[in-house]
Formats: C-alpha cells, structure tokens, sequence
C-alpha cells in the first residue's frame, strides 16, 4: 500500500536533492574557473618577476656555459615551476622541480603541454632586450587536487544538511498529515449508524473539500436510509391489506353455509392472491433493476416483438377485459437501442397500466412519434386519465391515483423511470384530449431508427 506520508517525503527530498545538485554543479563550475583565473594570475605575477631578476642578472646567464639552478622558489612558491631559456635555444635557469626540457615551445601567452605523462599549464613571457623566454608553469593535477579540496570542503557540510533536512521534512510532513489521522480516528470511533456532519476543529484549505465530500457522504446516505425505511412501511403496508382481506375472506368462506357467499368469499380471496402477487413481482422487479442485475448492456432491440411478447404475457387480461391492443406499422418496423430486458419491463408496466385503465372492449395503442431532436414511444389509451392533481406525486412509490384499477400497487410508474434511464429515456405522462392518458418514453433521435 503506497503511503502519501513516504510520497510526499521522497517527493520533497528529491527536490531539495536536485536543487542542491544543480546548486553544487554551479558551484563546482564556478570554484573551477575562480582557481583557474587566480592560478594563471599568479603565472603571469611569477613570470613578471622572475623577468624582473633575469634583466638584473642577464649578462651573466648569457656568459653561463651550463644551466644553472635559479633560486626562484623562494620567490614564486614551491608549486611553480621556472625555466630561462635563451632566444637561441640554451636553458640558462631552472627552477628545482622544474624539468629539463622545454614546458613550452609557444610564444608569449597561456599553453597547456603534456611532459612526462603529466599536463602543465604554462605562462610565456619572451625579453627580446634580454634575449630570453621565461616559461612559468605549473602541474594541472595540482589544480584539480586544489578544486577537489574546495569542493569537499563545501559538499561535506552540505550533505550533513540534507540528512538533517530529511529528518526535519519527515517530521514536517507527519504533523501535516496529522489532520488526516485526527479525521480517520474519528470515522472510526463513530458508531456505523451515525451520519451527523462529521466536525473537524479549523480544518485547513486542502482538508475542507475531503471533510464537506464525507459529509456529503453522510447525507446522502441518510437520505438513502429514510427512503428505505419509507420503502419498507410502505411495502409492509401494502402487504398487510391483502393479507388481512385473505384472511377475512377465508374465514367467511369456511364459516359460511351458503354456496353464494362461499363463492364471492372465494372470488374475494383471488383478487387479493392477484393483488399480492402483482406486489410481490413488483418488488422484486424494483429490488433488482435498483441493484441492477438485469442490465446488459445497450443493443437495438426489436420493439414489435417487444410489444408482441408482451401482449401474449397479457393474453389472459385482454381477453378478460375485452380490450385489444394494437401497433402501429411504424412501431412494429423500429429498433430502439436499449436493453432488451429494460425496454421489456418498462413497456409492459405501461401497456398493463393502459390495459386496465382503459373501457372493457375499447383499444390500447402503441406507437412511435418522431420530435426532431427526440423520438417518443407512446402507449395511449381511451381511460379516465391522471387528474391533473396528482400528476406531480403519481410517480412516487406506492401512490395510485384515484382513478386506479386493478390489483396495481403503485410501484409501476416508479419501475419505468428507473429502468428507462438505463437507456437514456424519459417517461412524460400527459392527458389526451377529451378522455385516456398518454405515456411515452422520450429518448434521443438517434437511439430510434427503422429496421434495416
């Protein structure tokens, strides 16, 4: 498990590291080019005087038939290095750690020569008066040993720093992160039934969004729950009056001598078994799209042989009730993109709200509707309609309108909308003129199209 404190640490040092890097090849870049230059200042002051004593003592080293050692490195310090040479080619003095052939075959000025497997930096002064070339050098390793010291001098006490750094950035960063630890211990202790707003003394700018989206976390969660609880006494409810009518019913039927009211007692006990039933289904329906274990996943689906399979589910309510429902060509030749289970469930609800709404030997008609930008699949009927009242709350959960018939429990309109947003549809309920009700699902014109 990655942690944000270890994150936030490497994060940081990292870029305290580079930082101090980039700083230190600064640095070293800089130190190197400040040796360099005092260096070779100290080459053309050493060459100058050596010049100096030579002027002094010219005659005497054209006259010297040998090289003679010079004591110049009381002068110019011991890391220098000096030869006198004569115009024609004679070294006439040398300083002791000096070599015996040339550091130098260049005219006045800086060169760099390779003698001995060792580099030599060197400074030529050429005394055309004098007839002499004075070369002063000195060893390049010398340099680079002197700027490797200044270096470790400096990074030393800068790597002692990062380490310090480090232990205050890892301390630092725990007590930011304390806030968090404060928030999670607090979630913790919580009892799993408390959805109060959850408080944090002060909470800081980066802090403040986590705490708001967990406490609307809670909210949402509390709102959840009262629908459940509502659900639930509503269901029980539900259940409870064809249940206590079974009952009823029964003991009016075993108790009764006369075949008539055995009968109607009997016939009593059927509608509350067919009302019970339709709940039961429809609960079950509501339970499994909310978790939604029938989506499949959008296709373009047949919506005649839809409607067709609904109207041989319904066989039994249409003959009883007399009513035929009819599809319009242009519905039976479309395709809607939607889950086939969806579109099923959603029309069937309607087509069954229509079918027992609607006059015994009167017509349920399915049809398709194209709005410019949107397409409506209408299930229209010639029934008492919705009052306009009611239509605001008639989609709530386990609410019928005055008007219901049948054995309905006042979950249908709450399935369709649920299971229509699963293929981008909208249901609008609308009161035809004169008499019946218009339920269409609206989706997308491109989610409709006839059939290829």
């Amino acid at each position: 498990m990655t942690s944000i404190r270890w994150r936030l640490f490497a994060l940081l040092l990292s870029a305290t590291v580079l930082v101090w890097s980039a700083a230190a090849a600064w640095i070293y870049v800089s130190t190197r080019s400040d040796v360099q230059r005092v260096l070779d200042n100290r080459l053309v002051e050493a060459a100058g005087m050596v010049a100096s004593l030579a002027r002094n003592s010219a005659r005497a080293l054209q006259a010297a038939p040998d090289e003679r050692t010079l004591p110049v490195e009381t002068h110019v310090g011991r890391q220098l290095s000096c030869q006198i040479w004569t115009l024609d080619g004679r070294l006439v003095g040398r300083s002791g750690s000096a070599p015996t052939v040339p550091l130098s075959a260049g005219d006045n000025g800086f060169s760099e020569r390779i003698i001995n497997g060792e580099e030599w930096r060197v400074y030529t002064l050429v005394e055309p008066e004098a007839g002499l070339r004075i070369l002063v050098g000195d060893n390049l390793k010398v340099r680079r040993n002197l700027t490797a010291d200044v270096m470790a001098g400096l990074l030393f006490p800068a790597l002692a720093g990062i380490l310090a750094l480090a232990v205050l950035l890892w301390s630092a960063v725990g007590k930011g992160l304390s806030p968090l630890r404060r928030v999670a211990g607090e979630l913790a202790r919580r009892d799993p039934g408390d959805t109060n707003a959850l408080t944090v003394e002060k909470p800081s700018c980066e802090l403040l969004p986590l705490v708001d989206a967990i406490n609307g976390l809670f909210e949402r969660l509390e709102e959840l729950r009262a629908t459940e609880r509502h659900f639930i006494a509503s269901a029980a409810h539900e259940l409870q009056t064809p249940l206590a009518g079974l009952k009823a019913h029964a003991q009016v039927a075993l108790a009764a001598n006369d075949a008539t009211l055995r009968n109607k007692s009997l016939r009593s006990i059927q509608l509350s078994v067919d009302r019970t039933s339709r709940l039961v289904e429809q609960l079950l329906d509501l339970a499994r799209e909310e978790a939604g274990a029938s989506a499949t996943g959008n296709r373009w689906s047949s919506l005649g042989a839809v409607v067709r399979m609904v109207e041989e589910e319904m066989r039994i309510d249409l003959d009883r009730r007399a009513v035929r429902l009819e599809l319009d060509p242009k519905a039976a030749s479309t395709e809607v993109r939607a889950d086939d289970a969806s579109l099923t469930l959603a029309l069937r609800n309607l087509i069954r709200n229509a079918v027992e709404h609607a006059p015994e030997q009167s017509r349920v008609f399915v049809n398709v509707t194209d709005r410019g930008a949107s397409a409506a699949i209408q299930v229209l009927d010639t029934g008492p309609g919705i009052r306009p009242d009611e239509l605001p709350q008639i989609r709530d959960r386990f609410v019928r309108g005055r008007h219901a018939k049948g054995p309905g429990s006042g979950l249908g309109l709450s399935i369709v909308e649920l299971v229509a947003a699963r293929f981008e549809a909208v249901l609008r309920l609308t009161n035809r003129p004169g008499s019946g009700l218009e339920a269409s699902l609206e989706l997308p014109s491109e989610a409709i199209r006839a059939k290829p």
